[in-house]
C-alpha cells in the first residue's frame, strides 16, 4: 500500500506535487502550532491559577495569623494583670484570698465579654487548681498532669496552640460548645522570681477560623484545610477528599491523582502558628478553558486550510516556469558551459535554488582556479624549500674564503671550481626572483658544467650557442640545469665514449626554443613516446623517469599554459635532444616601454 502511494506520488506533475506538499505543510503546521499553543496555554493557565490560588492561601494564612496574634495579645494582658499575678504569687491562704479571687474572675469575665470569639479563659496554678468564670474541671485530678499544661511549662517562652483538645480535664460550662469546636491557646505565668507559677489558657471559637477560610473560594470545587506538623487536622470542610490526602502530599506543592481526577495541592506553613494552610483544587477546571481555546484553533485551522488551497493553486502555477528554466541551465552546465547564470528578481524557493545554482557554478570555477594556483604555488614552494635549506650569506662567505685560500696556495683549478660553485648558487637563488635574464640562466648552467667537467675531467665537453640579443630575454630560472643534469647522469655517464653537450637558444614560431642535446646512450623509441605522453599530461607520471624533467615541464605549463613545456627526441645509441618551449619575455626596460 505504501509503495503504491509512493509510486503514485512520484508520477504526479510537479505542480500537483507542490500543491500536495504545500497543503501537507499547512495542515501539519496548523496542527503543530495548535498542539504547541495548547501546551503553552495549559502551562500558562496552570501557572496563573496556581499563583492566584497561592495568593489567596497566603491571604487566609495572614488573616489567621492576625486572629491568633490578637488572642495572644489578650492572653498577654491576662498574664500581666496585677490581680492575676498577685493570685499566682500568694504564699498562704488569707482572708484576702476571696477578694483576690473575685477580682481575677472579674478580669476573666471582662476579657471574655470583650471578644465574642473567646469561649472561655482559665488560670491554672502549679498546685493543680484552676480559676475561671466560664470553664470548669471535669474530674478532681490536677490539671498539672494535662498535656497542654506540661507542654506550656516545658517551653514557657513561646505560645502553644491546641486544636480540638479532646480528652482534657476541663470543659466549657456552655453545652453548645465541645472540644471539636475549640482551638486553645496557652501561655506560662511567671512569679516574682521569674519561675513558672502557672498557665493561662484561652479557648477560641473554631468557627472564627472557619469563617475566614470560607470567605475564600478556590474555583467551583476547590477547598482549604489546616494541618498541624504532626498531621492532626486543625480545620477541614466536610469533604471526603481531605482524608484521602496523605500528610506528605499535603505539605508540598504537587499534583496528586485522587480517584480518576487530578488535583493541585498548594501549601503554606505559617511561621507564627506552625500550621500548614493547604489549598486543593481540581486541574480539570483549568482544562475546560483550554478546550474552548482548542475549538477556536480548529475553526481557524479550517479557514486557513481553505485559504491554503487557493494560494497553493496560484503559487504552484507561477513556480513551474522557473523550474523549467533552471533545468535547461543545468543541462548546459552539464555539457561544460559553466558560465550559465539564473536570473530572477524574486526571493522564493525556486529563485533561491537558482541563486544556489549560480553559486555552485561560481564555486566550481573558483575551485578550478584554486587547483591551478595551488599546483603553481606547490612547485614554487618546493623550489623555495630547496633554496631555503642553504643560508646564502654563510655559503657565499665560506666559498669566498675557500677561493682566496686556493689562490694563495696557487690552486687555480680549485679557485675556478669554487668560483663556478658560487655563481651556481648565486644565480640559483637570484634574491628570490622567479624570472631572471637568460644570460644569468646560461651562466648558471655553464657554472654547473664547469664543476662537472672538473669532476669527470676530459669525459665531458660542452658548447653553448646563444646570441647576445637573445641573452637580454627573460626566462624562468633553473630550467636548463635540470635538463643538463639528466643528460649527464642518464646519457653520458653510462656511455664509454667522451660526452658532448650542446645548448642552443633560438626563436621559433613565436616562442623561445632552448635545446639541450647529448651524444649519450639515447632512449628507446617506445619510452620516448611514453615520456612525451606523460609530459603532455596524457599519462600519469612515473617516478622512473626522474623529477627534474617533469619539474621544469610543470613549472612552464603552470606559469604560461599547456602550449609551453618540454619535449624529448632521442635515438637509442646516438643521443638525446630535449626541447624547452618558453614564451618570449622582454627585459624589464622593454616591458616598461611596451
Amino acid at each position: 500500500m505504501l509503495a503504491r502511494l509512493k509510486n503514485q506520488y512520484g508520477n504526479l506533475r510537479i505542480r500537483n506535487k507542490m500543491m500536495v506538499n504545500f497543503l501537507l505543510v499547512v495542515i501539519l503546521t496548523v496542527f503543530a502550532l495548535s498542539y504547541l499553543n495548547m501546551n503553552i496555554l495549559r502551562s500558562s493557565l496552570m501557572d496563573v491559577t496556581n499563583e492566584h490560588t497561592y495568593q489567596m492561601v497566603e491571604q487566609v494564612n495572614v488573616r489567621i495569623d492576625s486572629y491568633v496574634s490578637g488572642m495572644n495579645k489578650t492572653i498577654d494582658l491576662l498574664v500581666e494583670n496585677a490581680d492575676v499575678r498577685a493570685y499566682i504569687n500568694r504564699k498562704e491562704e488569707s482572708s484576702e484570698d476571696l477578694e483576690l479571687e473575685k477580682a481575677v474572675l472579674e478580669s476573666l469575665n471582662l476579657y471574655t465579654r470583650n471578644d465574642s470569639n473567646i469561649i472561655g479563659m482559665l488560670i491554672a496554678s502549679e498546685d493543680g487548681g484552676i480559676i475561671s468564670a466560664t470553664m470548669e474541671k471535669i474530674e478532681e485530678n490536677p490539671v498539672t498532669e494535662e498535656l497542654w499544661y506540661m507542654q506550656t511549662i516545658e517551653n514557657p517562652k513561646g505560645i502553644h496552640l491546641f486544636s480540638q483538645p479532646i480528652g482534657r480535664n476541663v470543659r466549657s460550662r456552655f453545652s453548645n460548645y465541645n472540644a471539636d469546636n475549640v482551638v486553645s491557646l496557652s501561655k506560662a505565668i511567671f512569679n516574682r522570681q521569674g519561675e513558672v507559677a502557672g498557665v493561662a489558657l484561652i479557648d477560641m471559637k473554631l468557627s472564627a477560623i472557619e469563617s475566614i477560610i470560607d470567605s475564600v473560594v478556590l474555583g467551583k470545587s476547590g477547598f482549604l484545610f489546616i494541618l498541624q506538623d504532626n498531621g492532626q487536622t486543625v480545620y477541614a470542610p466536610v469533604n471526603p477528599l481531605v482524608y484521602r490526602i496523605r500528610m506528605e502530599e499535603a505539605v508540598q506543592d504537587r499534583i496528586v491523582e485522587i480517584g480518576s481526577e487530578e488535583y493541585q495541592i498548594l501549601s503554606i506553613r505559617s511561621g507564627y502558628t506552625g500550621w500548614n494552610m493547604v489549598g486543593v483544587f481540581p486541574t480539570g477546571e483549568t482544562l475546560q478553558v483550554i478546550v474552548q481555546v482548542i475549538s477556536s484553533f480548529v475553526l481557524y485551522g479550517l479557514i486557513i486550510f481553505a485559504i491554503a488551497i487557493f494560494l497553493s493553486h496560484y503559487l504552484t502555477s507561477s513556480l513551474t516556469k522557473p523550474i523549467s528554466t533552471l533545468g535547461a541551465l543545468m543541462e548546459r552546465a552539464e555539457e561544460g558551459q559553466l558560465d550559465q547564470v539564473f536570473v530572477s528578481s524574486y526571493t522564493d524557493e525556486i529563485s533561491q535554488l537558482g541563486h544556489r545554482f549560480n553559486k555552485m557554478l561560481e564555486s566550481i570555477q573558483n575551485l578550478l582556479q584554486m587547483v591551478y594556483v595551488e599546483q603553481k604555488e606547490k612547485r614554487e614552494a618546493e623550489l623555495r624549500a630547496f633554496q631555503a635549506q642553504i643560508n646564502p650569506h654563510f655559503l657565499y662567505n665560506t666559498l669566498d674564503t675557500i677561493n682566496w685560500m686556493a689562490i694563495e696556495h696557487g690552486a687555480d683549478d680549485i679557485a675556478e671550481m669554487v668560483t663556478a660553485l658560487t655563481d651556481l648558487f648565486r644565480i640559483g637563488l637570484s634574491k628570490g626572483n622567479e624570472i631572471i635574464p637568460l644570460e644569468n640562466e646560461i651562466k648558471h648552467v655553464e657554472s654547473y658544467l664547469k664543476i662537472q667537467r672538473v669532476r669527470y675531467e676530459a669525459m665531458i665537453q660542452y658548447e653553448i650557442i646563444c646570441s647576445r640579443q637573445l641573452k637580454r630575454l627573460r626566462v624562468i630560472k633553473l630550467i636548463i640545469q635540470p635538463i643538463v643534469e639528466n643528460a649527464i647522469y642518464h646519457g653520458i655517464k653510462t656511455n664509454d665514449r667522451p660526452g658532448e653537450i650542446r645548448i642552443e637558444v633560438d626563436i621559433r614560431e613565436g616562442w623561445l626554443l632552448i635545446s639541450v642535446s647529448d651524444n649519450g646512450a639515447g632512449i628507446p623509441a617506445e619510452k620516448v613516446a611514453q615520456l612525451n605522453a606523460m609530459l603532455c599530461g596524457e599519462l600519469e607520471r612515473a617516478d622512473a623517469f626522474g623529477i627534474g624533467l617533469f619539474n621544469v615541464n610543470e613549472r612552464l605549463r603552470l606559469n604560461f599554459g599547456n602550449e609551453f613545456g618540454v619535449e624529448v627526441d632521442s635515438v637509442e645509441g646516438e643521443g638525446t635532444r630535449v626541447f624547452i618551449r618558453h614564451p618570449i619575455l622582454l627585459d624589464e626596460q622593454e616591458v616598461r616601454d611596451a
